[in-house]
């Protein structure tokens, strides 16, 4: 005989950091299409518990879709990232491009090393906003790129030189002036 009666308890289930997400109202198929995952990051942007969300899709190991602002691809490389440098989960969030950060950057270099994560080959790709604000100047991803690894802010329009328009190691920049010195000079005959 069991002691099973079949009704439900009056304990009310506990809450949890789903219950503060900012995505609670929104249609959940825009975390899962490519054409509006600008649109489900932007929400992940006013969420108050994005970091959460981050950590339980890379504690979950979830393969499909938008959490804690990143896309499938974004995780895959935080993962890789932490194989290559053991890093825990928290670190991960830490360095994910929503973790919370003070109102001012706390040097170019922590801008940069948060807001970057390693891609294919040897090359850095910037995760963080299209213009990121340091001791009231705004700069582009190139330029902070540019700006950490010469030590001097770039004459000229700024280009990657490693074939991938996207890549900011500061290693493959190179303004106006740099790349005129790279190109070989033609003989005039």
């Amino acid at each position: 005989m069991s002691n099973y009666t079949g009704s439900v308890p009056d304990t009310a289930r506990k809450t949890d950091w789903r219950t503060r997400a900012a995505c609670q109202d929104v249609d959940p198929e825009i975390f899962f299409s490519a054409l509006s995952e600008e649109t489900a990051k932007a929400v992940c942007r006013s969420c108050p518990v994005v970091e959460q969300c981050l950590q339980f899709a890379l504690d979950e190991d979830i393969q499909f879709g938008v959490y804690g602002g990143l896309n499938e691809d974004e995780r895959r490389s935080l993962r890789r990232q932490a194989v290559r440098r053991q890093l825990t989960t928290e670190e991960l969030t830490e360095r994910s491009r929503y973790a919370r950060q003070p109102k001012e950057p706390r040097t170019l270099a922590w801008l940069f090393e948060i807001n970057t994560i390693a891609a294919f080959g040897d090359h850095l790709t910037w995760t963080g906003p299209n213009k990121a604000k340091f001791q009231g100047r705004t700069y582009t991803p190139k330029q902070v790129a540019f700006l950490v690894g010469r030590g001097r802010p770039a004459t000229g329009i700024l280009r990657s030189t490693c074939g991938t328009p996207e890549c900011v190691r500061p290693e493959h920049i190179a303004n106006t002036a740099e790349r005129h010195s790279m190109t070989p000079e033609v003989d005039a005959a």
